[in-house]
């Protein structure tokens, strides 16, 4: 089975650079913390190269026309992705609180 490709839209870089500056700035973290956040948060999406649809297809509860799954990270933190089976490839959209 060939392995799919990761993609990070432009708001999933702006998200979660905003989130982390949040996590930095207003919630003090660690350097420690949020490493453990953002490795959770690599971890979860490395294994959609392998097993795309691991996770929750939600575009039912969203009203989205095109599947889109959810991957949780912790109790707080959500990010969507959408899979192009045909370029094998995972786009992930957005990452924002829950």
């Amino acid at each position: 089975m060939k392995e799919y490709t990761l993609v990070y839209s432009k708001s999933f870089q702006t998200s979660l650079e905003t989130i982390i500056e949040e996590w930095e700035n207003e919630l003090a973290l660690s350097p420690a913390s949020i490493k453990r956040f953002v490795g959770a948060i690599q971890k979860a999406l490395e294994l959609t190269k392998n097993f795309p649809t691991m996770h929750e297809e939600v575009s039912e509860i969203y009203g989205m026309d095109i599947p889109t799954y959810r991957i949780v990270i912790g109790k707080s933190y959500a990010l969507f992705y959408r899979i192009d089976h045909e370029k094998k490839r995972d786009t992930c959209r957005t990452y924002f609180p829950i």
